[in-house]
């Protein structure tokens, strides 16, 4: 199978969760022998190690714009198909690449069918009328839990016939291991119970409300401390809102962290919180409980069907703050109950959460389209 994607980025470093789904998933196709051919802006980087991937530089020298993308995208579709003939064109956004890829194949006749990946539905009204048209109008789509479908019904109206649930996968490097010492102490972590949150730092994200609950928590667990991994806009504010909270001597905020170092950053913390309030899937949660972390999360978006609620962690109402700092009291006291989180955390990973589980899926969900594809074009 030869798969044509136009991309925004597939960048070997990245703060965005989207953007690691979308490099994980192509190379884990291109291991399994797919051939991927990529449209990407000049300046854009890729993994140069990536099996049976082909670049295609588009003239640009930046990332698209949604709004530039149907200028650009359509003919280096069109000179791709050229070449190589693929098997189908795929959007990994609706909104940067689905209107492109449309247009590639109506305007250029391309005989293959289109099949895009969706997260979750961002508010806005663009979001009706771009995105819903474009689910309506693909061949297929693939979501990462069955709250992303539930949105493109509930929230947008379309159509959820020829949607697929593919949870996301987690790399192998996170996996319980024993924590760095030099990183505990480069963050002067000392010796007590370490609460972790790892991700972007947005507003959805949440960020406020376990600033604003962590004096809670310092009461009964004064040697705690709170570490904020991640870089984003929001990084000023937050550090001036520990600031007149009076925690910053718990909370460390560490900025940007490299992507080789995540894997460590789990492994030094003993409980992983995340009150973000919308997640189409939520990967840094599923790589917190691969590296074997209890883990106390929101209840909002794609994170229930994550955790399971008193067998893994627990999962809280942010309508409700204090149930976080309860949860966190708990996990933060009590070794054995974080250790039992912890194990069964890591085994439901195993069982359902790993890459290679979710390539294969997606790789059956392409060829079962293509094929359909190609039996009524042979019936028409």
């Amino acid at each position: 199978m030869r798969i044509c994607s136009p991309h925004c980025g597939v960048a070997p470093e990245t703060t965005s969760g989207g953007e690691t789904y979308e490099r994980e998933l192509l190379v884990g196709l291109g291991r399994l022998g797919v051939s991927i051919d990529i449209l990407l802006a000049r300046s854009k980087p890729y993994p140069a190690d990536a099996p049976n991937w082909t670049m295609h530089r588009l003239p640009i020298g930046r990332g698209l714009r949604w709004w530039v993308a149907p200028f650009i995208v359509p003919a280096g579709v069109h000179r791709v198909h050229r070449i190589r003939r693929f098997d189908v064109l795929r959007a990994h956004s609706l909104r940067y690449i689905g209107p492109s890829a449309l247009w590639a194949r109506r305007r250029y006749r391309l005989d293959v069918p289109i099949i895009a990946h969706h997260h979750h539905v961002d508010p806005g009204p663009l979001t009706r009328i771009i995105d819903r048209r474009v689910i309506d109008r693909v061949d297929h789509v693939v979501v990462g839990s069955e709250f992303a479908r539930r949105q493109l019904s509930r929230e947008l109206h379309a159509r959820t016939d020829h949607v697929s649930v593919i949870p996301y996968g987690v790399d192998g490097r996170f996996a319980p291991r024993p924590p760095r010492i030099d990183l505990r102490a480069r963050h002067s972590l000392g010796d007590g119970p370490v609460a972790l949150f790892f991700g972007g730092l947005k507003a959805r994200k949440n960020l406020r409300l376990l600033l604003d609950i962590w004096p809670l928590v310092t009461a009964a667990q004064p040697a705690a401390r709170l570490v904020i991994a991640g870089g984003g806009g929001m990084l000023d504010a937050l550090r001036a809102r520990a600031g007149s909270l009076g925690i910053l001597e718990s909370v460390r905020f560490t900025g940007y962290v490299a992507e080789d170092e995540k894997p460590a950053y789990f492994n030094a913390a003993d409980v992983f919180v995340f009150p973000s309030a919308m997640e189409g899937f939520g990967l840094a949660v599923a790589e917190a409980m691969a590296s074997g972390l209890p883990v106390v999360v929101s209840n909002r978006g794609s994170l229930p069907e994550l955790v399971v609620h008193g067998e893994g962690g627990f999962v809280c109402d942010p309508a409700t703050p204090a149930s976080f700092a309860d949860a966190l009291r708990t996990l933060l006291a009590d070794v054995g109950a974080r250790r039992k989180f912890g194990a069964a955390n890591a085994d439901r990973v195993e069982r359902l959460f790993r890459w290679d589980a979710s390539v294969r899926r997606t790789l059956a969900v392409y060829e079962d389209v293509v094929d359909r594809w190609r039996t009524r074009a042979r019936r028409s």
